[in-house]
């Protein structure tokens, strides 16, 4: 019941604030906008927003950022009350594909080409053959260093592999005072894609690995890679090496993290903070295959089945500016670095740390003077998904499952634990996938 009215007092708010969006800005035409990003870079999105508003007068873009914003989806796509345009995982596509609308005609309406974005990235955002979205960055996950904490704890530079990791989150995690605890290590056990990043690393393949022509396959047992990153990571808590608490961003920014693996959000908080921090590649077990685990997921721009025709063409102006128009001059939260003569697609990945899909942004000389994306770019052959291969309905199944084993593993696993450990842990956890699967061929 709790539930239900949960859900009914959602569905009100939706309702009230589609019905108030749609008089804004008097004649243009309302463009209501949901997603999920609430961090540093929601600030960035936000004023590059308000610039497009202000920059012509045809098109308002109404935007939300939410937490709820799962939530909302799942309570008002169904009954046609969802946002216009969303920012939305293109593993998500085959969760809402019978609420997404068909975005094919972008390239007849704008200026914008398919042969200007990535093949690679440009190709997930398709399903049996129709384009439901517009690539908007690629999210990778990253080791995000304080410069200062290493030097003090006689590095010169950031480990490479796990085992360097500890060595250092244990010197870094010494230098700590009651007055001001410092953890080495900052790994989330509640967020699921920030220590998959670091599970697949370990040399793993996906979760649930396989094809549909070939059949699935659960992957926790009988994986040592997954059972080392596992005992690596518990080993790191039990040793007091890494915080328990859940909003470590915020500890990072306060100077008490040395090494931690987020994506390109935590960057403006950092920024405002004046933390002296780093950023590259995430370590691996030998330190030589840096460039062979992307890991980061593709958001895209989604156009609902609950757009119009009107506000579906309205919203494909608003993604031609975002690829094509021009920036702000400066950004507070990136630390007024001069933007002026850039699009807003540029502007967002050199200041949030995004890689890019969008040919043009990527071979601009702004963008390859960041060395930085330009290292973060991944092989040809990497492997740059996670939980499962692209495309297939066990994402955001095992997603969630991930954070759920981990959470359980860090405070309810042995002390100390072996392969033998590992195996017996997670042997419900595996039994889980397969249940996945033998759903998917019901």
């Amino acid at each position: 019941m709790k539930k239900f009215l949960a859900l009914t007092l959602c569905a009100m708010m939706l309702l009230g604030m589609c019905v108030i969006s749609a008089s804004a800005e008097g004649q243009k035409t309302t463009v209501v906008f949901w997603n999920s990003w609430t961090g540093g870079d929601g600030e960035a999105l936000q004023a590059l927003v308000n610039k497009f508003n202000a920059s012509q007068d045809e098109v308002f873009v109404d935007m939300t950022r939410t937490t709820s914003f799962s939530d909302m989806l799942q309570t008002s796509m169904p009954t046609g009350e969802a946002a216009d345009l969303i920012l939305l995982n293109c593993n998500d596509i085959n969760k809402y594909a019978a609420y997404l609308r068909d975005m094919g005609d972008i390239w007849e309406n704008t200026s914008l080409k398919a042969e200007d974005f990535s093949p690679a990235y440009l190709s997930v955002c398709y399903k049996d053959g129709t384009l439901y979205g517009i690539p908007f960055q690629i999210s990778t996950y990253m080791l995000y260093y304080n410069k200062d904490l290493l030097a003090q704890a006689g590095y010169e530079n950031p480990p490479t592999t796990f085992e360097g990791w500890a060595e250092a989150a244990e010197k870094i995690t010494a230098l700590s005072s009651q007055e001001k605890p410092i953890y080495g290590s900052g790994l989330f056990y509640c967020y699921n894609g920030q220590n998959q990043s670091v599970i697949q690393r370990f040399g793993t393949d996906y979760m649930i690995t396989g094809d549909a022509e070939n059949g699935f396959k659960a992957n926790l047992l009988d994986n040592e890679a997954f059972a080392n990153a596992m005992i690596w990571m518990k080993n790191l808590y039990d040793l007091g090496l890494n915080p328990k608490e859940k909003d470590i961003d915020s500890m990072m920014a306060a100077g008490q993290i040395g090494l931690m693996t987020n994506g390109g959000w935590l960057k403006g908080a950092l920024d405002a903070s004046g933390v002296n921090y780093g950023i590259t590649r995430l370590p691996t077990v030998s330190g030589e295959d840096l460039a062979d685990w992307s890991l980061g997921d593709v958001n895209s721009f989604f156009l609902t089945s609950s757009a119009t025709d009107e506000t579906a063409k309205a919203a494909e102006k608003f993604i031609e500016w975002w690829m094509t128009g021009s920036g702000l001059e400066a950004q507070d939260v990136t630390q007024g670095v001069d933007y002026s003569g850039m699009t807003p697609n540029a502007e967002w990945s050199i200041s949030m740390c995004y890689l890019n899909a969008y040919l043009p942004t990527v071979q601009s000389p702004e963008y390859q003077a960041e060395t930085i994306l330009v290292d973060l770019t991944p092989s040809a052959t990497a492997q740059v998904q996670m939980f499962a291969a692209p495309g297939t309905l066990f994402y955001s199944d095992a997603a969630t499952l991930n954070g759920e084993y981990v959470e359980n593993w860090v405070f309810n696993g042995p002390a100390n634990p072996t392969y033998d450990d590992v195996q017996a842990f997670f042997a419900d956890y595996q039994a889980d996938l397969e249940d996945y699967i033998a759903e998917y061929y019901e």
